[in-house]
């Protein structure tokens, strides 16, 4: 075949394809609204503990709260705890990282538990270690936002 064959029969598959899509049109699936998420650090009296609650907006769905020692005299250690509160296939999850080296030593969440749910993870670290802990939103193993990190200890 020489070229000038193939660039016609080129040109011709190409008005076809024009001519059959010209009569097509394309519907792009619905687009949804992105959640309307906030959240919000309380303030406690002990200041070497966090709780960040997490809304979508205007309903309180969770909580994640960092306890340094939660049972006074023992030798539990440091806990993070998350709830869960609405059945809304949104879950809530929880980090914990240690503020100088940015080791996140803590790394849990309720995906894949009925609401309300809770769960909780304890590392005992070193007294008077500084941590940051934070929260995010999930769906599917995707994350819908996450807080800022806040400044706690251990």
């Amino acid at each position: 075949m020489s070229r000038l064959s193939v660039s016609r029969r080129a040109a011709a598959v190409a008005a076809v394809a024009a001519t059959v899509l010209s009569g097509m049109t394309v519907a792009a699936p619905t687009a949804q609204a992105a959640p309307r998420l906030s959240w919000e650090s309380a303030s406690l009296k002990d200041k070497d503990d966090e709780l960040i609650k997490m809304k979508h907006h205007p309903v309180h769905i969770g909580n994640v709260f960092w306890s340094d020692d939660p049972v006074l005299g023992s030798h539990l250690g440091d806990t993070l705890y998350i709830r869960d509160f609405a059945s809304d296939g949104y879950s809530i999850r929880g980090q914990v990282k240690v503020a100088s080296t940015n080791e996140i030593v803590i790394d849990i969440g309720t995906a894949g538990k009925k609401a309300p749910a809770k769960v909780q993870k304890t590392k005992n670290l070193k007294e008077g270690t500084k941590v940051k802990v934070r929260g995010c939103v999930m769906k599917a193993g995707k994350s819908y936002g996450c807080t800022s990190w806040y400044s706690a200890r251990a």
